[in-house]
Order: C-alpha cells, then sequence, then structure tokens
C-alpha cells in the first residue's frame, strides 16, 4: 500500500515508454507497455501501463496505469461491471472531490457501464466512479481511447498505435 499523497505523484509524473510505436491488442489478448519516469528522482520505480482485451465482448475493455508492479492508481473499464463498497473510514489526506465521489457513489454498482477505478489508501482500487464526473472518453475508437489514457497518466511523446488485422478495431 502506498499513500493517497504519494499515489497522485506518481500518477502525475511525467513518463515517457521505452517504444515508440506499439501493436493494439485483439480480443483476448492483452498489451502491457513499460514505462519510465522523467523525473530523475523516480528512475527506479516501475510503471506499466495496460490494454486489456481479454474479453468476449468486442467493445469491453480496460486500460490500466500501474506501479510497483501490483498497485493500480487508475484502471479504465469500458462496460464493465462493479459494486462500490461502503464507506469504513476516510483515508488520510484524501481529496475533498474524491470523497464526495466516494459519498456519492457509495454501494452503487455498475453494469456494462464505463468507469473509473482510482487507488485510494486503504482500499486499493476497490472505487469506481462514472467517467461522466471527470468528462473522459467520449470516444468508441480503440486507438483514441489509448492516446486519450496515455494522456491521463502523463505519458509525453505519445507513442504510435496501430493494428494487427481487422478485430483490433472493434
Amino acid at each position: 500500500m502506498i499513500s493517497n499523497d504519494r499515489a497522485k505523484i506518481l500518477l502525475e509524473l511525467d513518463k515517457e515508454t521505452k517504444e515508440k510505436h506499439y501493436i493494439l491488442p485483439n480480443p483476448n489478448e492483452v498489451l502491457s507497455i513499460e514505462l519510465i519516469a522523467l523525473n530523475e528522482h523516480f528512475q527506479n520505480e516501475i510503471f506499466n501501463l495496460d490494454i486489456n482485451r481479454k474479453y468476449m465482448s468486442f467493445s469491453k475493455r480496460t486500460f490500466q496505469s500501474r506501479v510497483q508492479q501490483t498497485i493500480i492508481l487508475r484502471r479504465l473499464d469500458f462496460e464493465g461491471g462493479h459494486r462500490n463498497p461502503e464507506i469504513s473510514f476516510v483515508p488520510k489526506n484524501l481529496d475533498d472531490n474524491i470523497l464526495d465521489l466516494m459519498k456519492k457513489y457509495e454501494n452503487v454498482k455498475f453494469d456494462k457501464e464505463t468507469h473509473i477505478h482510482f487507488y485510494i489508501d486503504g482500499y486499493g482500487e476497490k472505487w469506481a466512479f462514472p467517467v461522466k464526473e471527470f468528462d473522459l472518453f467520449n470516444t468508441n475508437s480503440l486507438f483514441e481511447q489509448a492516446k486519450e489514457f496515455c494522456k491521463y497518466c502523463n505519458i509525453k511523446d505519445i507513442p504510435e498505435f496501430t493494428q494487427k488485422d481487422l478485430l483490433c478495431m472493434a
């Protein structure tokens, strides 16, 4: 576990990809992209951006930003299902806007709805909120979603994304 302050710093760090070109995954595939922090004080941190299409649905997919291999800072689920927990405690140094969203979406179930998970100290990535709360990801294009998520995660010099075949476009 990491603090909310640390999670915010890690998400907001400028990062770059190791490669400048990636092939987007087809359905039933995952792409994991290694990221490098541009700030020399964070060069030893391990960052990844994952594009997961391991679903039977062509439109269901997940993008996530990870640190230290297993800590998910943000996870964006397109057409996914999820139920938020009850608020059992209020973590230290939690942004007031996030606390307000937790109160608004406590015990709310998302069913085939696009939502974004936030790392919250003590909860991990168990809390999710509709993307409409952030005016994010208003496109159905996998290419544009990948680029937007890179920008959202502060990846500079966004890599080029191409497809393997026509299945990738769905």
